[in-house]
């Protein structure tokens, strides 16, 4: 068991590592080939795990929801969400990137995402079992813990994303910008399709029904 462990320790110790040392460890998944895609999917899973301990065991005083949002079934829209989202942002980054001679490709921002997903794992459970004993006054403590969580998961995503693409911080600052405009491009563009999608389906059925009909 304690072999395991250690075993299980070695192969996660990046993400671990990357809190501490988030330039040597980003460097080091990138140009030192020590980044794995398997980790970056088992982050994401371990994210999705403690998203769904989150929505299940969060007290009511601090995380009011409906009944059916206890579902473990109904807890896959939120995976889906996840996925979608993170396969956006990675197509918009790379993208930008593309353009701006960014040194990353779709696969290094899709583990640096992941990778710095560590510090929000490691938040949402400790703020979960913490909601159980806190009074309805004491709940900004919840949030405070998932608010650290968050902030430094985007700090990380910053770095990870800087180093990958090998630009300067002001670089960086103005692909993250460019990235959330080709973000909300590519969402539109989604949107239209779907939308003309719907109309052509709708097209083509009525005319199906017409034609039956006559």
């Amino acid at each position: 068991m304690i072999k395991k462990i250690f075993g299980f320790l070695r192969f996660y110790r990046l993400p671990l590592y990357i809190i501490t040392n988030p330039v040597d460890g980003f460097y080091a998944m990138k140009y030192e080939k020590k980044g794995t895609i398997k980790v970056a999917l088992l982050n994401l899973v371990f994210l999705a795990i403690a998203d769904a301990i989150n929505v299940q065991f969060t007290s009511v005083i601090v995380f009011p929801r409906h009944p059916q949002a206890m579902n473990t079934f109904g807890l896959w829209g939120n995976f889906h969400i996840l996925i979608m989202a993170l396969a956006l942002f990675c197509v918009a980054n790379w993208s930008v990137t593309c353009l701006t001679n960014g040194e990353g490709r779709i696969k290094d921002i899709f583990m640096a995402v992941c990778y710095a997903m560590t510090p929000l794992i490691l938040t949402i459970i400790p703020a979960t079992i913490i909601s159980n004993f806190l009074a309805e006054q004491e709940t900004g403590f919840y949030h405070m813990v998932l608010t650290i969580g968050v902030g430094y998961f985007v700090f990380l995503v910053f770095l990870g994303l800087l180093t990958v693409h090998n630009y300067t911080v002001v670089k960086a600052l103005a692909m993250v910008v460019l990235t959330f405009v080709a973000l909300l491009v590519i969402v539109f563009l989604i949107g239209l399709l779907l939308s003309l999608y719907t109309q052509l389906w709708n097209f083509i059925d009525s005319l199906r029904m017409e034609i039956v009909f006559r």
